[in-house]
């Protein structure tokens, strides 16, 4: 009974693969202040003065300021994330803590040999390995509220559902099977129907005809109500390779091959209700349950140049990274009908998506720093990044690029390039360092001057044991995000703060 039925839907979203948005390429990109105690306490304002292992992830040129070998590894006590978001003007509160879970565990661990050298201009020549935690993806969002334009999910579903046979969407083996069968002679789209029909969220013009491609919503409402609440957890990270050297006491010079590894699993559960007593639909509950692997490269070259004793300015670039994407999703519907009838559809199959890549734009990193009496340290480092390059771009050679290429269209017309300043500074007491600063950057989005802007503060405290150097760190960080209940029109903005308490441990030799 089944067969292949080939549509067009114009501007639709979902083609052989799952929508993928600003917000997918935002989170995989972006990067947060991580690293090392003493790296994090002074805000990641380390450009210029190297001498630490995520320094050296910033600038590679850095290394070659270690004076011994050394290893040094970060661990993460204690990560704690707020959310209150606004939907038409309804706040909701949202929590996330680690330690309600699971140790956050390893932020940063690396190593870097230095050979000096007193028979050539090159002084000294250093190799590190580090790696480093850019971002930690725990995280809660709840939305919560009346939608005042009444847009409903179920059109999501109908819109989904149309030009598909009557045929297609009806029960042939079992739930998981005619799941899977979509999805490999449609496409998602289909999937998303199949959930609709089956949970009755909506019925065909004409039930008695197979051939019927029309339907309509079994729901009738003015303004429905949207609990959203997503989840994720996981993080993004890299693995650095960076050689240095330095030319006559003055030029450090410094490359560095980078890794990257993504890891994010979303749960994002869309309730909504609140239609009319009259509705032959009373409640619609959607779960989506995703998974992301990801991985990459890129290269960084970096130089530090002594201007006078104690005072270096620095220039590094990153280039972009390219990131080949996996995503996998697991999903299930739950309805309620005015008769008293429930329907719960788990078809239990995972979709394995069309893998695609982003690559994110190029970074400019310049720095400077001032020790003064060897008892002071301020830097300041600033970033640019033109976040309108960042793009889509698909695997397989044969996949349609119409999707992509409007959204990298829609990026390129509505991001802009992002500025960002770390700040910091360190007092030397002896063998007790006292560090603290600040970071910021512009928002990525035109005509918005807060949305994905951030800004923070940091504290840290270190001391020396000799070989051995012990660092505690605070970070604060506020930002606001935006986020859209499945594809409705109508986005929700959320304003969060992060805190994070680091323990490093360093160790010269």
């Amino acid at each position: 009974m089944k067969h292949l039925y080939i549509t067009l839907i114009i501007f639709s979203l979902t083609f052989s693969v799952k929508a993928q948005t600003f917000e997918d390429a935002w989170r995989y990109q972006n990067d947060n202040l991580t690293g090392s105690a003493r790296f994090t306490g002074m805000s990641g304002a380390f450009s210029s003065l190297g001498g630490d292992l995520s320094a050296v992830s910033l600038n590679p040129a850095g290394a070659t300021t270690f004076t011994t070998n050394r290893i040094s590894g970060t661990f993460s006590l204690f990560y704690d994330t707020q959310n209150k978001s606004n939907y038409f003007d309804q706040s909701k509160q949202a929590n996330y803590t680690s330690i309600d879970d699971r140790f956050v565990g390893l932020d940063q661990m690396g190593i870097a040999w230095v050979y000096k050298s007193d028979v050539s201009d090159w002084n000294k020549i250093a190799l590190t390995v580090n790696y480093n935690k850019d971002v930690e993806y725990g995280n809660t969002f709840k939305i919560d509220g009346i939608n005042q334009n009444g847009n409903s999910a179920t059109t999501y579903f109908v819109d989904n559902a149309n030009g598909i046979p009557l045929s297609d969407l009806e029960i042939v083996d079992d739930y998981a099977s005619d799941y899977q069968w979509l999805g490999e002679n449609y496409d998602y789209g289909a999937q998303q129907a199949y959930l609709g029909y089956q949970a009755y969220v909506f019925n065909a013009v004409d039930p008695n005809d197979s051939n019927n491609a029309q339907y309509v919503s079994n729901a009738t409402y003015n303004k429905v109500r949207h609990f959203n609440k997503i989840a994720s957890k996981g993080s993004k990270v890299h693995l650095d390779f960076s050689i240095a050297g330095t030319y006559q006491n003055k030029l450090q010079l410094g490359f560095g091959l980078t890794t990257y590894g993504i890891d994010y699993v979303e749960h994002n559960s869309i309730t909504e209700d609140n239609y009319d007593a009259s509705s032959n639909l009373q409640l619609l509950k959607l779960q989506n349950a995703l998974r992301v692997e990801g991985s990459g490269f890129g290269i960084k070259l970096g130089a530090i140049y002594k201007v006078a004793p104690g005072f270096k300015l620095s220039l590094a670039y990153h280039s972009p990274e390219w990131l080949e994407i996996n995503e996998y999703m697991k999903q299930s519907i739950y309805t309620e009908t005015k008769n008293g009838n429930t329907y719960l559809i788990k078809p239990g199959i995972e979709n394995n998506f069309a893998p695609y890549r982003i690559i994110t734009p190029s970074k400019f990193i310049v720095g400077s720093s001032a020790v003064i009496n060897k008892m002071f340290v301020l830097s300041a480092d600033y970033t640019y990044q033109n976040i309108s390059n960042l793009h889509f771009k698909e695997i397989d050679a044969d996949t349609d690029t119409s999707y992509f290429d409007n959204v990298n269209d829609e990026i390129s017309e509505s991001m802009q390039p992002v500025h960002k300043i770390n700040a910091g500074a360190e007092i030397k007491l002896d063998k007790l360092f006292l560090r603290g600063g600040a970071y910021m950057s512009t928002s990525p989005v035109k005509n918005n001057a807060d949305l994905y802007a951030y800004r923070g503060f940091s504290a840290g405290v270190g001391y020396n044991f000799g070989a051995f150097s012990l660092d505690v760190a605070y970070i604060n960080r506020s930002s606001q995000v935006s986020k859209n209940v499945l594809t409705l029109p109508d986005n929700a903005t959320a304003n969060g703060t992060l805190n994070k308490y680091l323990l490093g441990i360093r160790y010269n030799f």
